[in-house]
Order: structure tokens, then sequence, then C-alpha cells
């Protein structure tokens, strides 16, 4: 009878891959990859050899009909992964999950290291409620209005996945809204140059404009607005403040050697 794997792989470190995902990697008659080349290289470092196909978030919506064909004409066994992570959490899978349900087909999630549960353990904010929004809108007007959001929504923590090129813009944007919130910003879990910055917003974005650096790496970031939240707004004087204090410590920052 036929099978889909969910299986999620390291988020950086290829140790974190556990003998349970290795073993349905190794069971796979086919691998549906978000990108080939990533997963080969997962594959090369435990010597697995299997037939892969790709499955991305262009491509997914007419190719996952027809990888449930394939499974259901000849029987496979298909392993779903994506780059890093878990496949349908900020990352392509979920059409292919759907399809083989409502095929009929037994769906094993198969679970890993998480970004966001890593993220999420390194802060030492309560999350015992937390929200996950994955990427927020790039345009300002846009995000300015998605914050707004997660504010109206009451829960105090929540993560978020930024680009290289777009963490300072966006730890800004939170810094100048909501000055007095905790931010925890990861670089790179788990890999050689993980870095971890934890503070106030406007701290955490002097020390990422002072890192010549930062346009490398991935990002995770943990946001505890619970004194924002309780706070229910800042007077315009406030603010002002608030962004004299941001840039000051900019300022530092970039005076360092």
């Amino acid at each position: 009878m036929p099978k889909l794997y969910v299986v999620a792989t390291p988020i950086g470190n290829l140790s974190d891959l556990t003998p349970r995902m290795r073993e349905a990697l190794e069971r796979a008659d086919l691998i549906a990859a978000e990108d080939t080349r990533v997963t080969m290289k997962l594959l090369n470092q435990f010597d697995i050899k299997k037939p892969m196909t790709s499955c991305h978030r262009h491509n997914e919506e007419g190719k996952a009909p027809q990888i449930v064909e394939r499974m259901l004409a000849e029987d496979l066994t298909v392993a779903l992964t994506c780059d890093a992570g878990t496949p349908g959490i900020s990352d392509p899978g979920h059409l292919l999950v759907r399809a083989c349900h409502e095929a009929g087909i037994p769906v094993e999630p198969v679970c890993g290291p998480s970004a966001v549960a890593t993220c999420l353990s390194a802060s030492g904010f309560d999350a015992r409620e937390f929200a996950f929004y994955g990427f927020l809108p790039r345009e300002r007007k846009a995000l300015n209005d998605k914050l707004d959001a997660v504010r109206r929504a009451g829960i105090p923590v929540f993560v978020l996945y930024e680009s290289p090129h777009r963490i300072v813009e966006l730890v800004r944007a939170i810094a100048e809204k909501w000055p007095e919130c905790m931010l925890c910003v990861c670089s790179d879990l788990t890999k050689k140059f993980e870095r971890i910055y934890r503070g106030a917003a406007p701290a955490v974005l002097a020390m990422l404009a002072a890192n010549p650096s930062v346009e490398k790496g991935e990002y995770c970031m943990a946001v505890d607005a619970a004194r924002a939240a309780q706070a229910g707004g800042f007077a315009r004087n406030e603010v002002y403040r608030a962004k004299l204090r941001i840039a000051r410590l900019l300022e530092d920052g970039e005076s360092e050697p």
C-alpha cells in the first residue's frame, strides 16, 4: 500500500538527523524534495541513494496530483522533504499532503528539528502560549497593519522568519512601534556561526546594525510584546523618545571598531 512520509530535516547541522528520519528516507521509493540539490547533500552525507523529484512552491499545485497518481499506480512509498525543517511550515508540502489524504493514502509525520521551537527554547520568554506568523509583508504599510493585527490578537509571544537582507528593517519597524518589547533574534541556528541576539528591541537593533555580516545567514525571531500589549499604546512623545534612543544606539554601534 502506498504511503507518504512527511520528513523533517535538520535546520542546519546535519548531525541532527535522527535514526527515524534516516529510516524513513531509506524506506522511500521516491523522495519529493523542495530542492533536489539540497536534499542530495543530505542523502550523500548518510550514503542514501534514492530517486528524487522536485516539489516546490512554484510547481506543487500541478506536481502533487502527478505524484499521487504514481503512488497509487506503482504502490510507491514517498518521503516528502523541504530544504530545512518541516514541510508545510512556511515551506511547500501541504498540497501533496492534502492530496494524499484525499486519495486515501496514509500520511506519517516524521518529526525533527524546528527553527521555531529552537528559537523559543533559547529566548527565555514565557512561551506557554505563542503564535507563529512566518514571513510578514515586505511593504511598510502592509507590515505596519500586520503588526497591529498581531498585537490585537492578544498573544504576547510570537515567532517570525525573515531574510538576511530584511532583518534589520523588520527589527527597526518593531523597535519603533514597540520599543519596550523584548526580542530574541537567532541567526544560523545549529550551524557553525550561530548567533543569538537578545534584549530590548532598540538594543537588538543596534547589535544587528553593528554586525558587518548581518546580511548572511537565516533568521528566526521570537518577540515578547507582553509589556507593549499591556501598555495599550504609546503616546507620540514616547515614540519620539524611543526613536531618539534607537538613533543613538545605532550611532554608538557604528562607531565601534
